[in-house]
């Protein structure tokens, strides 16, 4: 089994400072406690990122060694779990940006937020969208969180779901998308002509009666859907959702058409 080369650097400080004290435990002690009090104002928590980088190495290193040791399959568990997954989220993290500098380039200087770029509320939220590019597989689903990330460039305008609404991007099918757009265009159709039955059909997305009323409680549980009445409803959530897919959408169609005036905004 390979042997972790962090733990064996602190078993050899530790053996270091024990044989400095004559291998006295307690004058071992008394110099630590010494030391404790001399740079306590320099004390980093448990909770800073050089601890969580050393738990993370010694897990992924504990991890490895396991892995390593079963018959067979050991090493293609191995590469598949760490080798691989690094390689393609760093393929997943190219492409993204790639999309992003694509975006970016349409865009107007003069109409970038600069002040917002340097803000922690920025670093937080360009953090976010990052860990979900890394992840999703679509490539649709990445150029709207690309097109997500430059939106905010322009306008600055956070809202506090915003984690959430960036969940439900890459979380959601595309049928699942078009049955709230959908749902929002026969209500709106339903104040003047008495609405239509026709968008509350599995046929209509082309999908299974089994399947539909799996999407539909997948919606209803994530807060977008409600039935009143009898019939299907999009929540104020489900609709700010929508809003916020629009605008990605919006600055999308800006950029591949340059030099086209652009009014993407998020109502609140």
């Amino acid at each position: 089994m390979n042997r972790d080369p962090i733990v064996e650097e602190i078993h050899q400080t530790r053996q270091k400072l024990l044989d400095e004290c004559g291998g006295d435990l307690d004058r071992l002690l008394d110099r630590l406690k010494a030391s404790e009090k001399r740079e306590r104002g320099y004390r980093v928590s448990t909770t800073s990122l050089p601890t969580k980088t050393y738990l993370m190495k010694s897990t992924e290193s504990i991890l490895r060694s396991l892995l390593g040791a079963i018959p067979s399959i050991g090493t293609a568990l191995n590469e598949a779990i760490f080798d691989l997954r690094a390689r393609l989220k760093q393929d997943r993290l190219e492409r993204f940006v790639e999309e992003l500098a694509s975006i970016l380039q349409s865009l107007e200087s003069d109409k970038i937020d600069v002040a917002y770029i340097q803000s922690d509320e920025f670093v937080d939220f360009l953090e976010d969208v990052l860990i979900r590019a890394a992840k999703v597989r679509a490539e649709e689903k990445r150029r709207k969180l690309a097109a997500v990330l430059a939106g905010r460039l322009q306008a600055a305008e956070g809202t506090s779901f915003d984690d959430r609404f960036l969940d439900l991007l890459i979380s959601l099918s595309d049928i699942q998308v078009r049955i709230l757009v959908e749902h929002l265009r026969a209500a709106e159709r339903r104040e003047n002509s008495g609405g239509d039955a026709e968008h509350r059909q599995p046929s209509y997305y082309k999908v299974s009666e089994s399947e539909y009323p799996l999407l539909i409680q997948d919606l209803m549980s994530k807060g977008l859907f409600i039935f009143s009445g009898g019939l299907g409803t999009v929540t104020e959530l489900g609709q700010a959702f929508i809003r916020f897919l629009e605008h990605a959408d919006c600055v999308l169609e800006a950029a591949e058409e340059p030099g086209h005036p652009s009014s993407c905004r998020i109502d609140e």
